[in-house]
Formats: C-alpha cells, sequence, structure tokens
C-alpha cells in the first residue's frame, strides 16, 4: 500500500496507460555473430582437410558414444556412467594437443549436427549421426514444443517438419550441450556474449516449460478447479479443468522467463533487466510488484530507448494495483 500510495503521484505525471504486453528481448550484434560463425566454418574445414590427432579423434568417438547412450530412452545409469567415464578419460590427452585442436573438433561435429538437424526437417527421421551428435535432440524439440509440422520442403514432402530455431541458436545449443559433456567451458569454449543474446532471446520468446506444463498437469479436483476458474474468468461447460491448466501452463511459462531474465542479465548488463521483469510480473498479476519493477527500471534509466514504454506501462502497473486496493 505505501508504494501504490508513493507511485500514485506518478500516474499523473506519465503520458498514459498502455497495457505491457511487449516484453524486451536481448540484441545479438549480426557482424559478431558472423565472425564466430565463420571461425566455426573454417574451424571445421580445416579439420575435414588436415585432419585431427588420434587423441581428439578419440574424444570425437567418445562424444558420439555418449551421444548413442544418451537418446536411448531405455538406457541404464551404468551405461551412461561409462559413456561419461569414456568422454572424461579422453578430454585431458585430446587438450593437451591444444585448445585450438579440440576447438577444430566442436566445429566439425557441429557442422555435421546442423547438417542432420536440416536432414530431419526434409525427411522426419533422426539419423544415427543425429544421435550421437545431439543425443535426444528431437525428444527435446518435442518436449518443448520446438517443433512444429512446416511447409513441404525438398525431399520431405508434407512429413517435413520444422525446427523452431535458427542456424545461430541450434549452434549454441549444441556448444552448451558439447560443453556439458566434455566438461570444458571455459573460454574459449564458452559462447561469445552475442551467441548467449541469440539463446536467450529465443528461450524467452519460447519458452521451455510451457508445453510440458499444459499436458502433464493434472485436473484439480472440481471445488477447487471451479473457485481458481472463477477467478480467472474461465467459464464453459468444458471449460474449468483445460482452462485451469492452461492458466497454469501461462504461470509456468512466466515464471520461467522471470529466471531466465535474471540469468541474461548476469551476463548482459546492458539487457533492461527491471523493464523485462514489469512486464511479466503484469503477466503474472502481481501489479504492485511489476510498477516497483518499472519504478527501479526509471529510476536507473531517466532517458532511453525505453523510458516511454517504461512510464506507460507503469501507468497501466499502478492502476490495476490501485483496481485490486479498492
Amino acid at each position: 500500500m505505501a508504494v501504490f500510495i508513493a507511485g500514485s503521484a506518478a500516474v499523473l505525471a506519465v503520458p498514459r496507460s498502455v497495457e505491457p504486453a511487449e516484453l524486451p528481448l536481448p540484441l545479438a550484434d549480426a557482424r559478431a555473430l558472423a565472425r564466430v560463425r565463420n571461425a566455426d566454418i573454417t574451424r571445421a574445414r580445416e579439420a575435414e582437410e588436415l585432419g585431427l590427432d588420434t587423441e581428439v579423434r578419440e574424444l570425437g568417438s567418445a562424444v558420439r558414444a555418449f551421444g548413442l547412450v544418451d537418446a536411448d530412452a531405455d538406457h541404464t545409469e551404468a551405461e551412461l556412467l561409462a559413456a561419461r567415464a569414456r568422454v572424461s578419460g579422453a578430454v585431458g590427452p585430446a587438450l593437451a594437443q591444444g585448445d585450438e585442436a579440440v576447438l577444430r573438433l566442436r566445429a566439425y561435429q557441429l557442422r555435421a549436427f546442423v547438417r542432420e538437424v536440416r536432414r530431419f526437417e526434409a525427411t522426419g527421421e533422426a539419423s544415427d549421426e543425429l544421435r550421437e551428435l545431439g543425443g535426444d535432440f528431437v525428444g527435446l524439440l518435442r518436449r518443448n514444443a520446438w517443433l512444429g509440422q512446416g511447409e513441404a520442403q525438398r525431399g520431405g514432402g508434407e512429413g517435413a517438419r520444422r525446427v523452431a530455431m535458427d542456424g545461430v541458436v541450434l549452434g549454441v545449443l549444441f556448444k552448451k550441450r558439447w560443453s556439458a559433456i566434455v566438461g570444458v567451458q571455459r573460454d574459449p569454449f564458452a559462447p561469445a556474449l552475442d551467441e548467449e543474446r541469440a539463446l536467450f532471446k529465443f528461450l524467452l520468446a519460447h519458452p521451455t516449460v510451457a508445453a510440458r506444463s499444459a499436458q502433464a498437469l493434472p485436473a484439480p479436483p472440481d471445488e477447487e478447479t471451479a473457485a481458481r476458474l472463477e477467478q480467472a474468468g474461465g467459464s464453459g461447460p468444458r471449460a474449468p479443468a483445460a482452462a485451469l491448466r492452461a492458466a497454469e501452463a501461462r504461470r509456468a511459462e512466466e515464471q520461467y522467463r522471470l529466471k531466465k531474465i535474471d540469468e541474461i542479465a548476469a551476463l548482459d548488463p546492458s539487457y533492461p533487466r527491471h523493464l523485462a521483469r514489469g512486464v511479466t510480473l503484469y503477466r503474472l498479476g502481481s501489479f504492485m510488484q511489476s510498477a516497483e519493477a518499472f519504478r527501479s527500471h526509471l529510476d536507473q534509466h531517466p532517458d532511453g530507448a525505453y523510458t516511454l514504454r517504461a512510464q506507460n506501462y507503469l501507468r497501466a502497473a499502478l492502476e490495476r494495483a490501485r483496481e485490486e486496493q479498492f
């Protein structure tokens, strides 16, 4: 209430009330991404033309073997531990050949991974090489609703599948998974800042929890469903359980976004964290907290690209908070 009273004066000062609908997304430098892509292309070409040391090839084989085990839904813990142990045993000798030698291996495998993803889009079938390099990547796409029915593509016909992420995001996801398997996440193996920006832009636009939540949440008891649905404004003869699950899915989606907003802000101080949190909190119905976030943004950035938007959003949040109070 104290925050509301203190902020009410701002309602008179800002231009107009605008529903906070547009979430600010991280901005990646296209030129920086092009430099990373060109470096990976060069390394993959060098790996193909110059070959790889025996120790580096062994690491590549170990990574592929791990991927096959990981892709097998029926794998045992012992099989996964054995595959990981093989990778761990190959890392030291490979790195002894130099970081650049291992980076060439990763770039070579990255190129093959993207090629197999495109083959999957065209055919709808996951190849052994895709499983070797991506594990259960197709399962990940389906679980997170990152895979949709696309238009007919060359060689694919009506069964062609469209992957939601572009080549940059595919590359970052591969690099992160590869580093996690190998256990080397330091520079120069860590993704560049602009790669992280591209990935978080995708994750904020395509949160991973929504599809799972909508499908997996059981219907609550009828009385609880009716009470909670009434608060959410749902109606219709068959609406209660489905509408409640959809509302819970949307809530989980926004909670996921809050987490990712904090993660990208920790990596990228230029990202407007408070503005993004304000939009997400507003969507969650936390109008007072949303107003506080917008005010924090304006305190830190009284002038800037997002100032007018934050002012308008602040007014909307304050108005909704006032409605709740009275």
